[in-house]
C-alpha cells in the first residue's frame, strides 16, 4: 500500500512539473517594489516617489525585485525621439547590485540640458542580468518621465475631438458619443472630465452633470459615453450642445470648450382614420376609396403615398398625399373602375409609405374587400330610352304638320280670291 501511495506521489510530481516550469517562464524576471524606500529615495513608489533634478543631472532610483538573477544586473533607460531635448548624453545605462534581501537599486543620473521645459516622456527601463545557471534574464518595464516646475512647457496642451455620435428621441434616453484624441508628443492628460449642456434645456444630463474618462495617454484615443434623457416637449430639430472638458496636465488644470449639433427625432406617428369605400359595385361603375391619415408627431411627415393593389380590378394605383404637417389631417382619395365585363368577390390591400425628415420610412397596410356586380337595366332606364326613341321622331311629325297648315293656308287664300272675283261680278250685273 505505501508502494503505491509512493509511486502515485512521484506521477503527480513528473505530471505537474511541466505545468510550474511553463508558469514560472511566463513569471516577469524583474518587478520593481513600490514599497521598498532605497538611499536617494525620500519616499516609496506607492507613496508618490518622484526623481530629482539637481546639478545638471536627473537623479532615478529604482527598487528592483527578481528571484532568479544573481549578481549585478544593468539597467538601460530607452527613450523616445521627443526626449532627447531632455537629456544631454547619451549613455543612460548603469550597473545595480544586490541591496537587501534580493533588491537591486537601479541608480540612474543621466545629464540634463538647463532650463528644461515641463513634458511627460514615456519611456522604458530595459534591465538584463543573468540567473544561477548563467542563462540570461530580461525584462522591460514601462516607465514616465515627468518634468515638471518649469515656467514653459514643451508644447501646448490640447485636445481633437474626431467624431461626435448621438441617437437622441423625444421622451426617451439616450447617449452622446464622443471621440477625443491625445495629440500631443510629451503630455499625458489625466483625469478627463466631460459636461454637456443644452442651450434650450430640452436634452439633460441622465445621472451626474459631469462624466469621467479616466486617463488619455500620449497618442491614444478614447470614447467617451455621456448619458442624457431627451424632455417630451423637446422640439424635433437639431440642437446645438456645448461640450466642456476639463483635465489635468503637467501638473496643471487645462479645459476646452466647443459646439456641436445633434439632431433630434421622434418615430413617426401617422394614425389612419378607418377605410372608407362601398361594399360593392355595378361593373363599368366606379367606387371611391377613401382614408384619412392624422400626423400626431411633432415632425413633419413627407412624401406620403397610398397605393391600392387588387389583382382582376387594378394591378396598382397610387395617389401622392404629400407633407403632412404636425396635427394636420390629409384624405388619401382614390377611384376604383371595375371593366364591364368582370364580376365576383375581390381581395386586395392599401399600403401607405412615408418618411422623415431624416430619411427613416414607415409603412402599414389594410386589407380591402370588393362586390363587383352585373349592371341592372332598371324601368327608370327603359322610359328613358323610349323617350328617346320618342325625341329621335319628333322633327317628322312637325314637318307632316307645318306642311298641312302651309296646305291649308294656301286653300283659304285661293278661296278669299274667288270670292271677291265673283262679288265684283255681281256688283257689274246689277249695274
Amino acid at each position: 500500500m505505501k508502494k503505491n501511495i509512493l509511486l502515485a506521489v512521484l506521477l503527480a510530481a513528473l505530471f505537474l512539473a511541466p505545468f510550474y516550469a511553463a508558469h514560472g517562464e511566463d513569471a516577469p524576471v524583474f518587478t520593481l517594489d513600490e514599497t521598498v524606500v532605497l538611499r536617494g529615495m525620500d519616499r516609496s513608489l506607492r507613496q508618490g516617489y518622484t526623481p530629482s533634478m539637481g546639478s545638471g543631472r536627473w537623479n532615478l532610483v529604482l527598487p528592483v525585485r527578481s528571484e532568479a538573477a544573481v549578481g549585478s544586473i544593468t539597467a538601460e533607460l530607452i527613450l523616445p525621439e521627443s526626449c532627447t531635448s531632455f537629456f544631454r548624453g547619451t549613455n543612460l545605462t548603469s550597473v545595480a547590485q544586490i541591496e537587501d534581501r534580493g533588491i537591486w537599486g537601479v541608480r540612474l543620473s543621466p545629464a540634463i540640458f538647463s532650463s528644461p521645459k515641463n513634458a511627460d516622456y514615456p519611456c522604458v527601463i530595459r534591465l538584463t542580468g543573468k540567473d544561477a545557471q548563467g542563462n540570461s534574464l530580461t525584462a522591460d518595464i514601462p516607465y514616465m518621465i515627468e518634468v515638471r516646475g518649469a515656467t514653459a512647457s514643451v508644447e501646448k496642451v490640447r485636445i481633437e475631438i474626431r467624431d461626435v455620435q448621438a441617437d437622441l428621441s423625444v421622451g426617451e434616453e439616450g447617449a452622446v458619443k464622443i471621440t477625443v484624441a491625445n495629440p500631443c508628443a510629451a503630455v499625458n492628460i489625466q483625469d478627463l472630465e466631460l459636461k454637456i449642456s443644452d442651450s434650450s434645456n430640452q436634452i439633460l444630463p441622465l445621472r451626474a452633470e459631469s462624466v469621467s474618462a479616466g486617463s488619455l495617454p500620449i497618442g491614444e484615443t478614447l470614447t467617451v459615453t455621456y448619458p442624457v434623457t431627451v424632455l417630451e416637449k423637446a422640439t424635433v430639430a437639431p440642437h446645438v450642445l456645448k461640450l466642456d472638458f476639463s483635465w489635468t496636465a503637467l501638473g496643471q488644470a487645462s479645459a476646452y470648450s466647443c459646439s456641436y449639433t445633434v439632431p433630434v427625432r421622434q418615430e413617426i406617428r401617422l394614425e389612419q382614420g378607418g377605410v372608407r369605400m362601398a361594399p360593392s359595385v355595378a361593373a363599368g361603375d366606379a367606387v371611391s376609396v377613401t382614408l384619412p391619415l392624422m400626423n400626431m408627431g411633432k415632425a413633419d411627415v413627407i412624401n406620403t403615398m397610398a397605393t391600392v393593389s387588387m389583382p382582376g380590378v387594378t394591378e396598382r394605383q397610387s395617389v401622392l398625399v404629400g407633407t403632412i404637417q404636425p396635427g394636420e389631417t390629409k384624405q388619401a382619395q382614390l377611384i376604383l373602375s371595375p371593366g364591364k365585363d368582370i364580376k365576383g368577390d375581390f381581395d386586395g390591400e392599401l399600403a401607405v409609405e412615408c418618411t422623415d425628415q431624416d430619411g427613416n420610412s414607415y409603412s402599414f397596410t389594410l386589407p380591402l374587400r370588393l362586390t363587383v356586380t352585373e349592371p341592372v337595366l332598371t324601368v327608370s332606364s327603359a322610359a328613358g330610352t323610349a323617350e328617346k326613341k320618342q325625341e329621335a321622331k319628333t322633327p317628322v311629325a312637325v314637318w307632316v304638320l307645318a306642311g298641312g297648315c302651309g296646305f291649308l293656308l294656301i286653300l283659304l287664300l285661293t278661296q278669299g280670291t274667288l270670292l271677291r272675283r265673283k262679288v265684283h261680278m255681281l256688283e257689274e250685273a246689277k249695274l
